[in-house]
């Protein structure tokens, strides 16, 4: 099973890594005391929703409404957990921690925005599942399924595959905005897990263990975030 958003980007989450993501990282917030719980970019009937209803009774899914997310405000005592698009990652959080909006949601971990450091009660959960996290890279996207190739070139997608070409693996985060945890960044471990291409890179991070020890600081130098794992 996979659950797909409205978004052009394919994002994939089965329900075993829906479980993992609510046991390991949604549950232990606190977020889900609050009233509403909005999904803006997940379809009803998915694995993210369906799980996402065995912990709470008032999950509002997307409508149609490709803005619905910037229309956080309707909702009484909302809360916002998703998988957005990585092109609108830090869109979203600026918007939702300038409103004061509570959420968690997937983000590529090559990234840490600045803003996300520098905001009180925000941070990002780190995945440090050894196997990485898989997504298309660059053009991958946009061949894969290209019947023309397929026919003419056959053995042109088995060629960039069988050399890493279509595919990298990074790590996958969470980002998180005014829950319970008292850390800016931290480490959980899911068993799988596939992600889309689009990211933007403020910083890369290694894999590793990171917890509330870690030191995160903004480098003088290059002016992006830095975490070191010890």
């Amino acid at each position: 099973m996979i659950a797909k958003t409205y978004s052009d980007d394919e994002y994939y989450t089965s329900e075993e890594t829906a479980i993992s993501f609510f046991e390991k990282v949604v549950l232990p917030s606190g977020i889900l005391s609050h009233k509403t719980i909005l999904m803006p970019f997940t379809v009803e009937g998915t694995p993210l929703h369906d799980v996402g209803k065995r912990y709470h009774d008032n999950i509002v899914s997307f409508d149609g409404n490709k803005s619905m997310w910037q229309a956080v405000e309707r909702y009484e005592d909302v809360a916002v957990i998703d998988n957005p698009p990585f092109s609108l990652s830090a869109e979203i959080e600026r918007t939702y921690i300038d409103k004061k909006i509570p959420f968690i949601l997937f983000r590529s971990a090559v990234s840490y925005p600045k803003f996300i450091l520098r905001a009180d009660r925000a941070g990002v959960v780190y995945e440090n599942s050894k196997a990485g996290v898989e997504f298309n890279w660059g053009f991958a996207s946009h061949i894969s399924d290209d019947e023309h190739i397929k026919q003419h070139y056959p053995n042109l997608l088995d060629m960039l595959s069988h050399h890493g070409i279509l595919r990298k693996k990074v790590p996958v985060g969470f980002s998180f905005n005014l829950v319970d945890y008292n850390f800016k960044i931290k480490s959980v471990t899911f068993d799988t897990i596939t992600y889309p291409n689009k990211k933007d890179v403020y910083i890369y991070l290694n894999h590793g263990v990171f917890d509330e020890r870690s030191d995160l600081y903004i480098s003088e130098k290059d002016g992006r975030v830095h975490a070191t794992s010890h």
